[in-house]
């Protein structure tokens, strides 16, 4: 019995209370039963509905996943070919504890918040002390059935405090922040949503899962990876049953820049990161030789992951080396990425037998090679390969003159398109 409407029965007639008035209720003949004319299932095969679901946006999206559990996991599990929410930028930054009064840095202010946390970090043009409220989904959001099995490898997680990041600069970092920032016409909107390295209950893990879930719905124009990235092991825990049945789990940028500092971080683009434009910065404690098996994977096997792929500073010659013997060798050269850039290596780079259309250029203080690979097995696949000795070094504002040695540091370009960047060697 509701508050709004209730019932009760005196000298056998039933009377029905709605909206503050008494009404008498009749019995009706089952022939006269009006019949439900809403539908309750769609007889239509998946690859229709598919198709039907091509044509909605995002919003739209969730709110017929928000209808029914079919509907939720027939969404979810279609979601890389269905409309992504849209972003502008994504970045995590950890929290820094110290109070530093310098400058204060005015952004819009955000919309979807619950509580404020002062933050500090580093800005363009010094640093800046801010105040953000973050947003909390409500539970109906991140609820969902957990299985005894799952249940209790949540649970070990937290007891064996399997961290939700990873940092690459200050292991004592507890807290970070995720930010999305939406692009408009004349202003900006940014999203603000606080992770806690450690987390302390079931419910944080959902909660947590329900937002590496959005990020995995969504797309972005630059995803920027510098000091804090998400832990391959927690998403492997919170997405179980998902990975179990090989449900993708990625997240889709137009770009991506990562400072490279460690393994894992190169471990969760190869996993979890769709992009158009790839680069990597190495950082001068990055161990390049002791990683070269995942930088050659990502190079010449994910191609449907990345079209454009840049690798910078301190870089050794012997993955230029091992790529191009791959290029002229492999049986299956279609997987690798379309174009490859190599800025600031150092190293002999082996000449090739199977160059053709060899040219040699020097002038503006700088020594010009290009050259065209054809495989083996497939000829039809054309490589242009391009080397610049000695370079205008925009940090130094400066020409670095080539040596015509291995010391001086070189950038490669290796096209599989024959005109992408070509634009770099005259």
């Amino acid at each position: 019995m509701s508050e709004v409407r209730k019932i009760i029965e005196q000298d056998g007639v039933k009377y029905c209370k709605e909206g503050g008035q008494w009404y008498q209720m009749f019995p009706i003949k089952e022939d006269e039963v009006l019949e439900n004319k809403k539908p309750t299932k769609i007889n239509l095969l998946p690859e229709i509905q598919l198709d039907i679901f091509k044509f909605l946006d995002f919003t739209q999206l969730l709110a017929v996943q928000q209808t029914n559990a079919y509907f939720k996991n027939f969404i979810y599990e279609h979601g890389k070919v269905l409309a992504m929410k849209e972003f502008g930028d994504l970045e995590m930054l950890h929290i820094n504890e110290e109070t530093i009064n310098a400058y204060k840095h005015y952004r819009p202010y955000p919309k979807l918040y619950d509580f404020e946390l002062e933050e500090h970090r580093l800005c363009d043009f010094g640093m800046c002390e801010q105040k953000y409220k973050f947003f909390k989904p409500e539970p109906r959001l991140y609820e969902f059935e957990l299985g005894e099995e799952l249940e209790k490898k949540w649970k070990d997680g937290i007891k064996n405090s399997i961290p939700m990041f990873l940092t690459s600069v200050n292991p004592n970092v507890n807290t970070v922040i995720c930010e999305l920032e939406r692009d408009y016409k004349t202003e900006k909107d940014l999203y603000y949503f606080q992770l806690s390295k450690y987390p302390k209950n079931i419910e944080e893990m959902k909660i947590a899962r329900y937002f590496f879930q959005l990020l995995f719905n969504c797309s972005f124009k630059i995803f920027k990876i510098h000091h804090v990235i998400i832990n391959q092991q927690m998403i492997e825990l919170l997405f179980y049953n998902e990975i179990k049945a090989n449900v993708p789990l990625q997240i889709h940028s137009q770009g991506t820049c990562l400072l490279l500092h460690e393994r894992s971080s190169i471990e969760f683009v190869w996993n979890h990161l769709v992009s158009n434009q790839f680069r990597a910065v190495f950082n001068e404690n990055f161990y390049m030789e002791q990683n070269m098996d995942i930088l050659f994977k990502i190079l010449t096997n994910g191609g449907d992951k990345f079209s454009e792929v840049s690798f910078e500073s301190n870089l050794n010659s012997n993955l230029y080396n091992i790529i191009i013997e791959h290029i002229e060798t492999s049986q299956n050269i279609s997987t690798m990425v379309n174009g490859i850039i190599f800025n600031k290596m150092y190293g002999p780079l082996n000449s090739s037998k199977r160059a053709q259309n060899v040219e040699v250029k020097v002038g503006c203080d700088m020594e010009f090679t290009r050259f065209k690979l054809f495989n083996k097995h497939n000829p039809k696949i054309v490589f242009s390969i391009g080397i610049i000795d000695g370079y205008y070094d925009e940090e130094d504002d400066d020409y670095v003159s080539p040596d015509f040695g291995d010391s001086s540091p070189k950038i490669v370009v290796i096209d599989k398109d024959c005109h992408r960047f070509m634009e770099l060697v005259p």
